[in-house]
């Protein structure tokens, strides 16, 4: 393993230039919930919103210490930018809590929604950018995409996740339709974007290979599932979302 860019740190390998980007969206979640505790307690404690650049290091400080206890390595730097890229929303959720009196008045119940995206790029050739997933549950070949983050609009999260996928930064994606279906009790939403503009070239990550292939040769790889209705749905104007359900153990799709 090579150590350009690590430090040891009580025995552990550790990558001094991680970035935010690169944490897992479970780590991601968990720091998105404590600086929003931190913001809340200082709100509670102080009468205001921490909305002071002078506040900035009494959140983050208090936000670190539980994220090196929790033992997940990202340096200090890039947990203070993104907080201040966040600390806006932050505040403007706290303050609407603290508005409403801390209940909620809602006539419908909640429901748990996961949001995901998925980006078919074309090179205006013919050719498309195809992902050889190899982790998680989900694999075979599709095109990049991944999980739409908090305080994060759609569009940002599939230019954020082709970037990290792929290497490069797409430009205006059409949204083309969604892809949803329930599982655990969960409404799983996938956005559906085409993007025929980008920059940069082609770098395979973590999640797999990528590559340019013709698009009638991607259709004869084995395909991660959906794959099908995916492509139909980028294609066929007629149709803007497709919709799976599991009936007696086997999955169907409706197109509409």
């Amino acid at each position: 393993m090579s150590r350009k860019n690590h430090k040891v740190v009580d025995g552990r390998l550790l990558q001094t230039d991680k970035k935010y980007s690169h944490l897992k969206l479970k780590q991601k979640e968990k720091i998105y919930t404590w600086m929003f505790e931190e913001a809340k307690h200082y709100h509670d404690k102080n009468g205001r919103c921490p909305d002071k650049k002078e506040d900035d290091p009494v959140i983050v400080n208090a936000v670190y210490d539980r994220i090196e206890n929790a033992e997940i390595w990202i340096p200090y730097g890039e947990v203070l930018k993104h907080y201040r890229s966040i600390k806006v929303k932050l505040c403007r959720r706290i303050r609407s809590g603290a508005d409403a009196g801390g209940k909620i008045h809602n006539q419908h119940p909640n429901q748990r929604v996961k949001f995901m995206n998925m980006c078919m790029i074309s090179d205006g050739q013919g050719c498309v950018a195809a992902l050889d997933k190899v982790s998680g549950n989900y694999q075979g070949t599709t095109f990049p995409g991944g999980h739409v983050e908090r305080d994060e609009t759609f569009t940002e999260s599939v230019i954020r996740e082709v970037s990290e996928e792929t290497g490069l930064l797409i430009e205006n994606p059409k949204l083309c339709g969604i892809y949803h279906w329930f599982m655990d009790s969960v409404h799983q939403i996938v956005y559906i974007y085409l993007a025929e503009r980008y920059t940069g070239q082609l770098q395979s990550s973590a999640e797999g290979q990528v590559y340019w292939i013709p698009e009638a040769d991607f259709l004869k790889k084995e395909l991660a599932p959906g794959m099908d209705a995916v492509v139909e749905l980028i294609h066929e104007d007629r149709f803007s979302e497709c919709y799976l359900w599991n009936e007696e153990g086997c999955w169907k799709k409706r197109l509409l």
